[in-house]
């Protein structure tokens, strides 16, 4: 009894802070986020014009689609996204943009107040060409108010 204790006790915790952090990991971005972009940028297989945006998550998508629609309503994009986590809490809302060359694409979005945020996945393959192809990346963050 006591070996099967030993056995079924590291599985129960783990299965216990599986269970308990995944509505935390799942709080995503719960509010439309106001943003303003000064350059063209990728999302999937659409490039976004510089102007005024909102990005939102998608109602009965899981928290797995997000949208973004431009300030006249001329230009949406719909894209899946992925929970991800930052080591610091923003003050204000952040947009994180990775650019090979002249071409950026938008990788994760953060909400103020919240390390947990988005990350972009509709982009990787395009990327990964990018970088094949010898292509440095630089990662910058716009803070948005």
């Amino acid at each position: 009894m006591k070996s099967c204790l030993k056995t079924l006790t590291p599985v129960l915790v783990s299965l216990f802070f599986v269970t308990a952090g995944t509505p935390w990991l799942n709080a995503q971005i719960t509010n439309a986020i106001q943003a303003h972009v000064d350059h063209s940028f990728v999302i999937g297989d659409k490039t976004l014009p510089p102007g005024e945006y909102t990005f939102r998550m998608m109602g009965d998508s899981n928290l797995t689609v997000m949208t973004t629609t431009s300030e006249n309503d001329k230009t949406t994009a719909d894209f899946t996204v992925r929970a991800t986590i930052d080591k610091h809490r923003p003050d204000h809302s952040e947009l994180v943009f990775r650019k090979y060359g002249d071409t950026e694409f938008l990788s994760k979005v953060f909400e103020v107040g919240s390390k947990t945020g988005v990350e972009v996945t509709e982009n990787r393959k395009q990327e990964a060409r990018l970088a094949k192809q010898g292509q440095n990346v630089m990662e910058h963050t716009e803070e948005q108010k």
